[in-house]
């Protein structure tokens, strides 16, 4: 028991400080904005016709390390020690927290060897993340509150680094010299902007998990913005595919949440349960 509990702070302590590494560390070395991007990165994503712009990663990326954060602190806390969930998940968030301080390192630099270790570290991550979604079971088991929210935040994640290794993907067809003409560029991006859509939407019906499919809408738009009067075509595919997405999400929210009437059928059977035992007689054995 004791070994466990120190097994899970140590974890909550590596979550905190890939976290706050990458943040500090990740920047541009100028140190100009957080927000900025190394300058040698930038022809690599302007090339990458499917790069969301760049308001998308600092919008999907603090809601990804929010819920992170609040799970490694929730799996260390004493009263979650013996949670099956948690034991099975750990070594999963050790492993995806661990990538992450690799790719912060190598997305601080700005040689080419670099940003191929950078986008290769990326499509690591897919796996693993997708192996933590399943020891937390989400989608798959009923937990209470606050664990709920962290199995949310976990599709988010998952969702993301899907969408991710599709841009780390072509970014390293790029860094090889893979460069080709707008005009082919174009049905390219758009081919795989679409293999992407049905990726998002067959694995989140798999998985049972409609937050897997909110990175999709956040990367579709942030395309459609991007490519907007340069590329009219995959901005309009982009749009199309993050409308696709939002009903997809939409409906199997609808669906999966309780209605009205199965909650008020909840609540007239516990009232009546309640009341059954209020008349029920009570004996006192005084033998």
């Amino acid at each position: 028991m004791e070994n466990t509990k120190i097994s899970r702070l140590a974890t909550a302590a590596l979550v905190v400080g890939s976290i706050v590494g990458t943040y500090f560390f990740a920047g541009p070395r100028n140190k100009k904005r957080r927000t900025d991007v190394v300058p040698e990165y930038n022809d690599e994503l302007d090339t990458n016709l499917i790069t969301p712009a760049g308001p998308t990663f600092a919008a999907v990326w603090p809601v990804i390390y929010t819920g992170t954060l609040g799970l490694a602190v929730h799996q260390a806390l004493p009263s979650q020690v013996e949670n099956p969930r948690y034991e099975k998940a750990a070594p999963w968030l050790v492993v995806n927290y661990l990538l992450n301080g690799l790719f912060g390192i190598f997305f601080s630099r700005g040689e080419k060897a670099a940003r191929m270790a950078a986008n290769a570290v990326t499509v690591t991550q897919l796996p693993t993340v997708l192996a933590l979604h399943q020891a937390l079971g989400v989608g798959q088991t009923d937990v209470p509150e606050p664990e709920r929210t962290f199995h949310r935040a976990t599709g988010i994640y998952a969702g993301w680094i899907t969408v991710a290794t599709g841009v780390a993907t072509t970014n390293l067809l790029i860094e090889n010299g893979w460069r080709e003409p707008r005009s082919r560029a174009v049905p390219y991006a758009i081919g795989l902007l679409n293999v992407l859509g049905a990726i998002g939407l067959t694995v989140s019906k798999r998985l049972n998990d409609p937050y897997y499919l909110l990175p999709f809408i956040a990367g579709f738009t942030g395309v459609a913005a991007k490519q907007y009067g340069r590329n009219n075509a995959v901005a309009g595919v982009a749009g199309t595919l993050a409308l696709v997405a939002a009903g997809a999400f939409i409906d199997s929210v609808r669906k999966t949440s309780p209605t009205p009437e199965a909650e008020q059928v909840d609540q007239e059977a516990a009232e009546t349960m309640r009341a059954d035992m209020a008349e029920e007689p009570y004996y006192i054995d005084l033998d």
